[in-house]
């Protein structure tokens, strides 16, 4: 069977490319340091970052990546991979493990990114164990095959999770031990700051800082755990740029909708004690005659 072809993307397609806006908290200096040694976790809150740190990271030093975004259904097919037929020609394509395997074979160096790797079945933890120990390699039993990365090749397994997701599964022993962790926490206010006003389509004046003071302020509040959603500084950066696109009253009625109706009252008071808004008197969807634009 080692006739036949394998299928995935090429290396060049999987460099990505570097972010104008991206603000480093200190996470790719970080990743600097323990690149290309044994697997790494971040794990933190959601939107804080920690993707968009890998990207970065694997932007600045023109490595390929390979992701992986893990759920429930996540099984062999994806991570190893599977075969397929076109007319009368059978092909393998390759999973995640094995395509950043042939791709740091190939290139030389390929950055694997297990993203939410904690809602992976525990029943998959073992597939992950060959290619994140010494082996670096993946076993493929149905091509009589073991992929493995070359001696001389750069090769790093980098996996986020975020511990609050529903849907999430403790990681197993085994797995843990083949990872360092690393926690990535919130952004400081000055770092958080600059960021949100960096999203602004020109420089921001005292208005926008303004904006940008009061969100946070709301954000810190939700971040305490006594409501029922934390805003992210993924959430924020939306929410600037819609205040942009659509005003900061009805932007407001955006943010509102995070929360669940049980805290809809607590969050139109605190929106009211911070923003000077009263929400109940704000429509978000206003009635329009002339035709929607095509792009």
């Amino acid at each position: 069977m080692g006739d036949i072809p394998f299928v995935r993307l090429s290396a060049e397609d999987l460099v990505p490319d570097h972010d104008d806006m991206f603000v480093d908290t200190g996470i790719v200096g970080t990743l600097e340091e323990l690149a290309w040694g044994d697997p790494l976790i971040l794990k933190g809150p959601k939107g804080t970052g920690k993707t968009l740190a890998i990207e970065e990271f694997c932007a600045e030093i023109g490595a390929s990546r390979v992701r992986q975004n893990c759920n429930s259904e996540t099984d062999t097919r994806d991570l190893i991979g599977t075969f397929g037929m076109q007319g009368d020609s059978v092909f393998f394509t390759l999973g995640t493990l094995t395509t950043a395997i042939e791709v740091a074979n190939e290139t030389g160096a390929c950055v694997l990114i297990l993203e939410e790797i904690n809602t992976l079945r525990p029943e998959m933890h073992s597939a992950l164990f060959s290619v994140a120990d010494f082996r670096r390699a993946v076993e493929a039993p149905f091509l009589g095959k073991t992929f493995k990365v070359n001696k001389g090749c750069q090769f790093w397994i980098v996996g986020t999770m975020n511990p609050g997701y529903g849907g999430t599964y403790t990681l197993n022993e085994a797995l843990q031990s083949r990872f360092n962790f690393a926690e990535v926490a919130y952004m400081d206010e000055k770092d958080e700051s600059r960021l949100l006003e960096a999203q602004f389509s020109t420089p921001a004046a005292v208005n926008e800082r303004r904006l940008v003071n009061r969100l946070l302020t709301i954000a810190g509040e939700s971040r305490t755990g006594e409501w029922d959603y934390a805003l992210s500084t993924r959430d924020l950066c939306y929410l600037v740029r819609l205040h942009e696109r659509i005003g900061t009253q009805r932007m407001l009625r955006i943010l509102e909708a995070k929360f669940e109706p049980d805290h809809r009252d607590k969050i139109r008071a605190r929106i009211q004690s911070i923003f000077s808004i009263n929400l109940s008197t704000v429509k978000l969807w206003v009635p329009t005659c002339s035709p929607i634009s095509k792009k």
